[in-house]
């Protein structure tokens, strides 16, 4: 045998047989490294994900996700929306009334007109559009009718207003005489007074038809006042209670002339034209009225 015969022979490549190389090592840390890394990555994705398992308190800090896209955001607890206005139907009914606006009460009855200073009958008695007028009646007689539907005569300064209007204009339709507007063109019939202060029965009846010309009242759509009240001036004389003075001062006069104008010079029927030449109890074949009240609900 050689020299080394007899000792231990040492490998050719000078390490141990199963043992890695530094190299080796190196290699085979950085492997277990990167298994470490995924592994703890994909653990934390399945505890993400699985029902029942709460998220990390980092997230918890972050706030809730945003919504997707297009979708609106959930209200937010502590902020309520408000109530829908409908919600009143379900409130008490003190509630309610209060809080919806209410009307404002009428001052006037529907089948009068408002005239500022008093309510006024929108058509000479027995106002009733498309009727005819009464004839034959006295103030007395006026006044009683009037006063079984709750109203009462009228008085003077308010038939005024009613005909001139807030303006004060000298005729119900307007600053100029209208001949046309009214019915005050008819021709004058001289009528028969004996016949006439019979009153009753058909002589006096038929003599009285013979001498009326009255019209049904609104039948002339241009004899209005522009609060909207017909016939002031024409068609029937109008008994009112006196309140401006006059040479005779009787208790009422009588106002807006007839059918065939007036009775004393101008002869023209205008507001501020009246006669006070009768007594309450007189009555005569063109004379009527309307009634007035006070304004209030």
């Amino acid at each position: 045998m050689g020299a080394g015969a007899s000792g231990t022979l040492a490998p050719a490549s000078g390490r141990r047989p199963g043992v890695p190389g530094s190299a080796a090592l190196a290699a085979f840390a950085a492997l277990a490294a990167l298994g470490l890394a995924l592994g703890c990555e994909g653990a934390h994705s399945a505890s993400a994900s699985r029902p029942g398992v709460p998220p990390a308190a980092a997230d918890k800090s972050a706030g809730p996700p945003a919504p997707p896209a297009g979708a609106s955001a959930p209200p937010t607890p502590s902020a309520p929306a408000p109530a829908a206005a409908d919600s009143l139907a379900g409130s008490s009914p003190e509630a309610s009334a209060s809080a919806a606006p209410s009307a404002a009460p009428l001052r006037c009855p529907a089948d009068m007109v408002d005239v500022g200073v008093a309510c006024i009958d929108r058509y000479e008695a027995p106002n009733v559009a498309g009727q005819k007028p009464l004839l034959m009646q006295s103030a007395l007689d006026g006044q009683a009718w009037c006063e079984a539907r709750g109203k009462r005569l009228c008085r003077e300064s308010e038939w005024l207003r009613a005909c001139g209007g807030p303006a004060g204009l000298p005729y119900p339709y307007g600053t100029a005489y209208d001949n046309a507007a009214c019915n005050h063109d008819k021709a004058y019939r001289p009528p028969r007074w004996a016949a006439i202060r019979a009153r009753t029965g058909p002589v006096a009846s038929a003599e009285v038809a013979r001498l009326d010309q009255s019209e049904p009242s609104g039948a002339r759509a241009g004899c209005r006042s522009r609060e909207g009240v017909f016939d002031l001036t024409g068609n029937v004389a109008e008994w009112v209670v006196r309140t401006e003075k006059n040479p005779t001062n009787h208790s009422h006069v009588v106002k807006g002339c007839y059918w065939a104008r007036c009775f004393r010079p101008p002869y023209t029927p205008s507001c501020e034209y009246v006669n006070y030449m009768h007594q309450a109890g007189e009555w005569s074949y063109e004379m009527g009225f309307r009634c007035c009240r006070d304004v209030g609900p």
